[in-house]
């Protein structure tokens, strides 16, 4: 087994980084629920946060969180249906 230098660790963590930055702009989100053809409420009960909120992300009025961008990258790959 190959050793984990603070090196590998840093890159895995930065691989991680770009890839839940996929679901950090209003636009993605959109397109997200869009494409699995998700109602605003729909898209907000399989995230767990209010209608609202989604509404507030999608317009750009509150940045994403980040659990947010992880919670819909889970549901991309079909954890948690």
């Amino acid at each position: 087994m190959m050793a984990r230098t603070p090196a590998d660790i840093g890159a895995a963590a930065a691989r991680i980084e770009d890839e839940t930055r996929l679901f950090s702009k209003p636009e993605a989100l959109t397109e997200w629920r869009e494409r699995f053809g998700y109602s605003q409420r729909q898209a907000a009960d399989a995230i767990g946060c209010s209608r609202g909120a989604w509404a507030g992300y999608e317009r750009g009025d509150q940045p994403i969180p980040k659990y947010i961008s992880l919670a819909i990258a889970a549901l991309s790959l079909g954890v948690g249906r």
